[in-house]
């Protein structure tokens, strides 16, 4: 046995663990409800999104996301608030806050509010009546302007023949809004001599692209969103806007930023970045711990955003453009603007280009008939040197001709020159590549006959040439020459294969030590890591209570300090000596002390150790099918295994029954199994419960090394055992053991007991 000092293990063990003792800061986490008026996958839906997460990623929060789409084109008033409800009646988990993105998500909680929802901040980003009130506490954020009236005077600046201005939008919440403030934004404009059409009706698209089409000329569009006609049937921006920009032949505006840059000539947009960035630090507000109602609402202002390549296009005055105008297509628009001017610098550029390009290949040419002449005497002396070596290795030599669709092999191949002359065709090769790589190499093999001239190539293969071998690995050097006759231009290819088998075999006894050497260092770092967790809980409380204990002056108080510090260290020392049992086990240094014993008795010694331990409601069943059962087996390990087994049986079942026992198999095996009725173990876990320190249930203590221990006895032993398990039905452990003697007595049964005789029979 190995002698190893259980207290100076615990203070190394202490001395190496204490500079792990500390605290870490907690990661930022926070569950966010994001609310949008929209469909889930509407372009201006997704960017407000990704802007706010990015936003919130930045600032140190981990954001769990959950989602709500009101679809508010497609439903009512009464089913958004039906969507809202359900979902809170389903999802009971805590949200931080919700932010609501757009006017319908807003105006739903700025005019309806519950029990649940009257107690979770709300962040709101959106366009807003001027005498809109806010008449909950739990509610802020951030108003954005439609920039209407801007994006009318500047498109009048712009294209300053302009007689009339259509206003559309569909009749969703969103598009009934822009309408409204449109109305009261341009009724100032009405008597400057433009005409003003508000408000577009189509029953379906085609009845809406007609009316795109048929816009009089002189006019541009104000526009802010189509996406629902008047029978309520729902379209896709990206499907039907590109289609609305085809049919129309004037500058449409627009007061979003989506398809700027793809038709809409711009405006002063509202822009999907700056809203979602505007929620996410609000929210961030409210995360620190500032209340809605006493955090102001802010304005988003709208940007100028322009294509500059469709002002171009449709001729308007740049000059009329904003000082900070983002643009859009800069460069296609001068080349647009500039294209004689373009064209002729540019052809001047390809024609020096071209001078260059053709004095270089020159240059390069030359250089490569000189490189030629000179490889060409050294391959000769290296043919040569090689063809005198070839016999004494595993060279195969060849080359294959484009125009003959031949290949010329020679060289040694085990120990037998084939002929420098023989020629075979090129499926000679490629059939005897091992199948699963053949397809590979037929596609390298064509590759090669688009290759350069002077490439060079190194390839490996599973191979043999002929049917009676194996396959080996082999490596194959090519270079690809280009040539020249009456015909055209063709390719010749050389090669060389070395057998690299033992290179291989070697190569792969190393990945694979190194791979063993990896797991290893995985497995060490995994047990240092849950050792450290599972000796720092004991030890913090052993600490924690021992100053408490010195601090507090009542009896009492010391007295439930010491049993506790008692208790952790029984836990402390239990976990050190398992740490050397199991280390005793997995070096061999573990002895198996057999003695006769009964298993009736056994069991009934068993049953008396548990039966006050179990739950109220739980019962425990023995079975023990024999009125004697004398055995040859080490007792003390029996029990250690059974034990550990049946404490685990009780930690985890809290109705029904415990059930232990055994049968006989054979002349010298016996099956002794344990079953509960418990919370059984998930199928996916099974395979870890014997794992070290591995815990299968966050509420529960770990159970640290004693299954693990419990394994490496099996083990030892030479037993077959498994574990079976349901979730929510129960668990059933078995271990099959053997014994070099096993007696059954049902009729005689000896009073006396078989332990004590037998001990005394050696004394004797």
């Amino acid at each position: 046995m190995l002698n190893i000092n259980k207290s100076s293990v615990f203070i190394i063990i202490f001395v190496l663990l204490l500079p792990l003792y500390g605290f870490s800061k907690s990661q930022e986490k926070r569950n966010v409800l994001y609310v949008s008026s929209f469909t889930y996958n509407n372009s201006w839906s997704i960017n407000c999104k990704e802007a706010m997460m990015n936003k919130f990623k930045k600032e140190g929060y981990t954001i769990y996301l959950k989602e709500i789409y009101l679809d508010e084109k497609s439903n009512s008033e009464e089913k958004r608030i039906e969507i809202i409800k359900n979902y809170f009646s389903k999802n009971k988990e805590h949200i931080d806050v919700i932010i609501a993105f757009d006017y319908g998500a807003t105006n739903l909680f700025l005019t309806y509010t519950d029990s649940i929802i009257s107690k979770i901040p709300i962040v709101f980003v959106s366009e807003l009546e001027t005498e809109r009130t806010i008449d909950f506490k739990n509610i802020t954020g951030i108003t954005s302007d439609y920039g209407i009236g801007r994006v009318y005077k500047n498109g009048l600046k712009i294209f300053p023949n302009t007689r009339k201005v259509y206003v559309w939008a569909d009749k969703s919440p969103t598009g009934e809004f822009f309408m409204k403030q449109a109305k009261q934004t341009l009724c100032a404009y009405e008597n400057e001599g433009i005409e003003i059409e508000y408000g577009v009706d189509a029953k379906n698209k085609e009845e809406l692209l007609t009316k795109f089409r048929n816009v009089e000329p002189y006019s541009f569009i104000l526009f802010s969103t189509w996406q629902v006609d008047d029978n309520g049937q729902l379209y896709i921006s990206n499907d039907l806007y590109p289609e609305i920009i085809k049919s129309t032949k004037v500058p449409i505006f627009t007061v979003f930023d989506g398809f700027i840059g793809s038709g809409f000539i711009g405006g002063f947009v509202q822009v999907a970045k700056n809203n979602g960035e505007a929620a996410a630090l609000k929210s961030v507000r409210i995360f620190n711990g500032e209340i809605p109602e006493k955090i102001s609402i802010d304005n988003i202002p709208p940007v100028p955003l322009y294509d500059y390549a469709e002002i171009v296009a449709r001729k308007g005055v740049f000059a009329a453009l904003p000082e900070n105008t983002v643009a859009k297509n800069i460069g296609k628009a001068f080349f647009n603007n500039h294209k004689i001017l373009v064209t002729l610098v540019s052809a001047i550029i390809i024609f020096i280009i071209s001078i260059l390009i053709l004095r270089y290949k020159n240059i390069i040419l030359n250089k490569k008939i000189k490189f030629k002449e000179e490889h060409e005497k050294d391959l000769q002396l290296n043919i040569k040197l090689l063809s005198s070596g070839m016999p004494s290795v595993q060279i195969l030599s060849w080359d294959y001709n484009e125009r003959t669709n031949k290949y010329k092999i020679g060289g040694s191949l085990n120990n037998q020159e084939k002929g420098i002359s023989q020629e075979v065709d090129p499926e000679f090769l490629l059939n005897n590549v091992i199948p699963e790589q053949r397809e590979e190499a037929i596609e390298f093999f064509h590759s090669l006959l688009t290759a350069e001239d002077g490439s060079e190539y190194v390839k490996e293969y599973l191979r043999k040439f002929d049917e009676k071998e194996n396959y080996s690995w082999w490596e194959t050097r090519i270079f690809v020459e280009l040539l020249e006759d009456k015909k055209g231009k063709y390719r010749k290819i050389r090669g060389i294969n070395f057998n690299i088998d033992k290179h291989k075999n070697i190569e792969q006894k190393l990945n694979e030590a190194l791979k063993k050497s990896i797991q290893s260092d995985i497995l060490k770092s995994r047990f240092i890591a849950n050792i450290s967790h599972e000796i720092r809980t004991p030890l913090n409380a052993i600490l924690g209570f021992t100053e408490l204990v010195i601090d507090s002056e009542d009896r009492e108080e010391q007295l439930e300090y010491r049993k506790i510090i008692r208790e952790n260290n029984e836990k402390l020392l239990n976990l050190v000596e398992d740490i050397i049992e199991l280390s005793e086990i997995e070096s061999g240094f573990i002895e198996f002390k057999r003695i006769k014993f009964d298993l009736k008795q056994f069991f009934e010694e068993f049953e008396g150790l548990f039966k006050y331990k179990i739950k109220n409601g739980v019962d425990l069943i023995v079975d023990s099918p024999h009125k004697s059962c004398i055995v040859f087996m080490d007792k003390q390990k029996l029990t250690q295994i059974l034990k550990e087994i049946v404490e685990n049986s009780i930690k985890f079942t809290n109705s029904g029954h415990i059930k232990f026992g055994y049968e006989i198999i054979g002349k010298d095996k016996i099956k002794f199994y344990i079953e509960d009725t418990g919370i059984g173990v998930k199928e996916k876990n099974i395979s870890r419960v014997f794992d070290r320190f591995e815990k299968l249930d966050s509420f529960e203590h770990g159970p640290g090394l004693g299954l693990a221990i419990i394994k490496a006895l099996l083990d030892n032993l030479g037993a077959k055992y498994s574990l079976e398990s349901k979730e929510g039905v129960g668990t059933k452990f078995w271990a099959i053991l053997s014994s070099e003697l096993i007696l059954v007595d049902d009729n005689n049964i000896k009073e006396t007991n078989v332990e004590i005789d037998n001990y005394i029979s050696k004394i004797q």
